[in-house]
């Protein structure tokens, strides 16, 4: 039995707002695209048979004209390999297929023999006699929930390599995804050499049974999270079980970082914490927890004006609260103003309509005690 050598890929998002960037929305477009861009040439260069691109090659099921045709010109470069690269797209949850939309369009018809799309109702199987290869896969289709992609997958015994490619969520039972999933149990029933996945943006081994599954992840970090750099998978078929490699070819790394503010005695402690975690190509989500200290006023938009610039992307979520039960009930005389302040404020938050008016309150109680308590120490 001959060796293929091939290259898997999802979740590119190509094009994606990135609205929780803001500033970096754009740039952090312009680095998928470079990512997209190194997977056609890590394709050229180590002289892979086939690349799979494992859903949503495109962040929608109808990308703008100038994106589509970006994306294809790397495509078709593929084409141009002696001999071509082959290569095979599956419409995801974002580009999800339809009829006569966008992965039925002449845009994509008109690729080249070296093309092949998994689209149209329910599983299809594609022969590639000049690789010894069975590719088999099921396309998400638009408006419908509850699919199964991995259930109509199914080894053809007529094939040397069988290889599977679907879209949507390992049952973990962590994780609720109705819109498209599979088991264990399904996976190990497919018996294909090897089932290429997509759907999750960090690089998973679901393997079951004897089949080899992967789930590559994002090329590049697709927002804030815990995230390594973004990653395919080069995959060797052919005698005994399949090798995996994972190829690191984004340039961001986004990570999580919780705070107590319990431990902190002020917002200038606060931005050394954050310091600490900072880099130039890291995404850095900061979450505030805990309850902090009676009278500690801690500003989270103040550490974000001084460390805006040093991460790629910073955001600084509060869900800390001041410890209200702790401020010391001698202070709080409501004959003075102090004490006046602390009732009427712990009035509001007791009527408060929701969450959010909650945190409002208890963020005006926190800020009010500390300016009078400073006030009341330089009197």
């Amino acid at each position: 039995m001959s060796t293929i050598r091939l290259l898997h890929t999802a979740d590119v998002h190509l094009d994606a707002p990135n609205r929780a960037l803001g500033t970096r929305a754009a740039e952090l477009r312009e680095r998928t695209w470079e990512a997209w861009e190194r997977i056609i040439e890590e394709a050229l260069d180590r002289g892979v048979q086939l690349l799979i691109v494992a859903g949503d090659l495109f962040d929608s099921r109808s990308p703008a004209a100038k994106t589509v045709e970006r994306a294809l010109s790397g495509i078709r470069r593929l084409g141009g390999a002696t001999p071509p690269i082959q290569t095979v797209l599956l419409p995801g949850t974002h580009d999800c297929w339809a009829e006569s939309a966008l992965w039925d369009s002449p845009r994509i018809t008109a690729l080249g023999a070296h093309v092949h799309v998994l689209g149209g109702v329910g599983g299809i199987s594609i022969d590639l006699p000049q690789l010894d290869l069975t590719v088999h896969g099921c396309a998400h289709r638009c408006d419908i929930s509850g699919q199964r992609p991995v259930g109509e997958l199914r080894a053809s015994p007529e094939a040397a390599i069988n290889v599977g490619v679907a879209h949507g969520s390992w049952e973990r039972g962590d994780v609720d995804d109705s819109g498209s999933s599979f088991s264990e149990e399904e996976i190990a029933a497919t018996e294909l050499d090897y089932l290429a996945l997509g759907h999750w943006h960090s690089f998973i081994d679901v393997s079951a049974g004897d089949v080899r599954a992967i789930n590559p992840g994002s090329p590049e970090v697709s927002g804030f999270g815990d995230r390594r750099r973004g990653s395919v998978a080069l995959v060797t078929l052919g005698d005994g079980p399949a090798q995996i490699k994972r190829l690191e070819v984004g340039s961001l790394v986004s990570r999580t970082l919780e705070i107590d503010v319990a431990n902190l005695s002020g917002t200038e402690e606060l931005v050394s914490h954050i310091e600490q975690q900072a880099a130039p190509e890291r995404l850095l989500d900061v979450r505030l927890t805990g309850l902090a200290a009676p009278g500690v006023m801690i500003d989270p938009d103040e550490a974000m004006e001084r460390l805006g610039d040093s991460c790629f992307a910073l955001r600084i979520r509060d869900g800390s609260h001041p410890a209200l039960d702790r401020l010391d009930d001698q202070d709080l005389d409501e004959r003075l103003t102090l004490g006046k302040f602390a009732q009427l404020a712990r009035e509001r938050i007791e009527t408060a309509d929701d969450a959010e008016e909650r945190r409002i309150a208890e963020r005006a109680l926190q800020i009010g005690v500390s300016m009078l308590r400073r006030r009341g120490d330089r009197q």
